[in-house]
């Protein structure tokens, strides 16, 4: 008889895929930038060690008290860095920042997970109520680094690049994945071997392209809470991100964890 497939946790699912994360970047530890938001806002974060920032946003309205949060970067390619924290100031919220010092650019994910209620909608509730399937948020806002900048000109644009294609993603000795790159909007992911092995699904996703062969990609999972965040490096075939998401069933506590994987691109798939 076949074994029925179960979904599990974001914290039990981050237990093994841990092992092929970059390591911690210090570079940015006592430096402050500035991020000119698209929106008119400006946050100025400071550094203030290798694993600790505080920031303060000043909008239309005025400044925003200061604030800090024990952060995680990463450089994936020389001047680019992925920073990654959980905001206290708001519920079950978590901030990646893709800083491009090469090009004083810079692009802001703000996720936050749904409360308990939210997923208690079900599926053809959501449809009939025009909701998207997940109750994952995802607010994506670019940014200059230290300067203004002309949106229409600036280098983190959305793109198709990745679409039609296949990659392989394994996380460690015992996980591996592969994602299939559908449509601007959607994609499918498989678990080939570990935890989740043979669970599929096909979730909402959103792709940046960030400098050549390197692309922020970020999902949206519907059924467990989750949101994933990555830079994907196709020319060192190599991805660094985290997971976001409850520890448990009691909505209570949050995982936010460091993942990284070696890609094999499986094939591609071109459409007329």
């Amino acid at each position: 008889m076949t074994e029925e497939l179960k979904f599990i946790q974001v914290g039990d699912l981050a237990k093994g895929i841990t092992e092929n994360i970059l390591p911690e970047s210090g570079d940015l530890a006592g430096r402050s930038l500035k991020l000119f938001f698209e929106d008119g806002s400006m946050t100025q974060f400071h550094f203030k060690t290798f694993s600790l920032l505080c920031w303060q946003v000043d909008t239309c309205i005025g400044k925003e008290g200061l604030a800090e949060a024990v952060y995680r970067a990463t450089c994936p390619r020389r001047g680019i860095y992925l920073v990654d924290y959980i905001d206290p100031t708001c519920r079950a919220t978590a901030v990646t920042l893709v800083l491009d010092l090469n090009t004083q650019s810079a692009l802001s994910v703000v996720g936050t997970l749904p409360s308990e209620a939210e997923t208690r909608i079900d599926a053809f509730s959501r449809a009939r109520q025009e909701l998207e399937l997940t109750a994952v948020a995802a607010q994506f806002l670019r940014a200059g680094i230290d300067r203004t900048v002309d949106m229409g000109t600036h280098p983190h644009t959305t793109t198709s690049e990745l679409v039609g294609k296949r990659i392989k993603y394994v996380y460690s000795k015992t996980e591996a994945y592969e994602h299939i790159y559908l449509n601007p909007n959607l994609y499918t992911w498989h678990c080939l071997e570990g935890i989740e092995k043979g669970l599929a699904d096909t979730d909402r996703c959103h792709y940046y392209k960030i400098a050549e062969a390197l692309y922020l990609f970020v999902w949206r999972e519907k059924i467990v809470p989750t949101l994933g965040v990555v830079l994907v490096d196709l020319e060192q075939m190599k991805t660094t991100g985290k997971l976001f998401g409850y520890e448990g069933a009691d909505f209570e506590n949050l995982t936010n964890a460091p993942i990284g994987a070696h890609a094999t691109l499986l094939n591609k798939t071109q459409y007329d």
